[in-house]
């Protein structure tokens, strides 16, 4: 199906189907409103046409009591069958998603997320999740890497949302495997290992480069010992005491903040079709390590992870600081192949985090 035409009649749902029929279970109500609601109108554009989902941007009308207001909404459909270059993991990662904003942020809580009027797989006609629109609340995403106030309150964000887990593991430990269990992989299918597999030469290529730093290098080597993908699934899918549900792609591509005087102070979650249960490093390392620079970077790197590993321990005091660092430190190689595994990060960038662990190593 050519993309004007799931645009006519996706639009043509949302607009006589969805819309409507959310405001007759009063979605947009506040808890325990009597108001009368009526649906008035909406417009709609398309946002983003993917493999994975469509997204479109909503502005909807509703009438309360016969006063209208408008709810500017992002509203995400899953591909119909039949609909042209749909992903073989497409309706897994929605189940991904629709399982967190239906059922785990009511343990976790929704105060790093966007608002959530809807998440549903198929009682209104079509997988659907309705979010508010972050851009139009005033949050936007950071082109490029996170300078330190960035980096620190988006890493803040995280520990709390890993914390929230290992909590709930500990204390409803039930619950959180029902969570664990129904979640689908995404980012170790066939499909992806043999995207990983084209570029996991790439690392051992600038390690070979890297000659004004050969011991290092041949150190590098050593740990990867000609294994370096059987490595990443055996980092990927371990389970340890501190291991927890992760986001999977926790990268600036996935965080929107909200600034004042210039300053940001607030960051929200969004795109949380890839979580796994694993370690919190799988999260954490990369977003870390790229984000830090050479300037003072051991001491930084250690200061961010000791803002997370507190943040966490607000949460959860009973984890233990000393497996969580360790297992984040230990898994650092590992958040570097994952980064020399993306195509928009460059060589140069890559071997900058080289140095980086390098450094780290030394300061140990």
């Amino acid at each position: 199906m050519k993309s004007h035409e799931v645009w006519e009649r996706s639009s043509n749902f949302i607009e006589h189907e969805l819309l409507p029929e959310m405001v007759h279970d009063r979605c947009f109500c506040e808890p325990d409103s009597r108001e009368f609601v009526e649906f008035d109108s909406a417009t709609i554009r398309l946002d983003e046409l993917s493999r994975s989902s469509e997204i479109y941007r909503v502005t909807v009308v509703v009438r309360f009591s016969g006063e209208s207001r408008s709810f500017p909404l992002l509203l995400k459909l899953l591909p119909k069958e039949g609909s042209e270059h749909v992903s073989p993991t497409a309706f897994g990662a929605f189940q991904n998603e629709e399982m967190f904003y239906s059922k785990m942020t009511l343990k976790y809580g929704t105060d790093f997320i966007p608002k959530c009027y809807l998440s549903d797989l198929g009682r209104y006609g079509r997988s659907v999740i309705v979010l508010e629109d972050l851009e139009e609340a005033g949050y936007t995403q950071v082109g490029s890497e996170l300078d330190e106030d960035h980096l620190k309150l988006c890493v803040q964000v995280l520990a709390k949302f890993h914390a929230r887990g290992l909590r709930l593991r500990a204390t409803e430990p039930q619950i959180f495997r029902e969570f664990e269990a129904n979640l689908v992989e995404i980012a170790l299918t066939e499909d992806a290992m043999r995207h990983y597999e084209k570029r996991s030469t790439r690392l051992l290529d600038i390690l070979e480069v890297m000659t004004n730093y050969a011991d290092f290098a041949e150190e590098i080597k050593r740990k990867i010992n000609n294994n370096l993908m059987e490595m990443v699934k055996s980092i990927a899918t371990e389970v340890n005491e501190v291991s927890t549900i992760c986001h999977g792609h926790f990268s600036h591509d996935n965080l929107l903040f909200k600034y004042q005087n210039g300053k940001p102070i607030d960051a929200k979650v969004i795109d949380w079709q890839t979580m796994r249960y694993c370690s919190p490093a799988v999260d954490l390392g990369p977003i870390l390590l790229y984000n830090v620079t050479h300037e003072n970077g051991p001491l930084k790197v250690q200061e961010i992870l000791t803002l997370y590993i507190d943040t966490v321990r607000s949460e959860y005091p009973e984890v233990s600081e000393k497996h969580l660092r360790k297992d984040i430190v230990d898994k650092f190689l590992f958040a570097c192949i994952v980064l020399s595994f993306l195509d928009h990060i460059t060589d140069g960038e890559v071997a900058r985090v080289l140095l980086l662990l390098k450094q780290l190593d030394d300061f140990d």
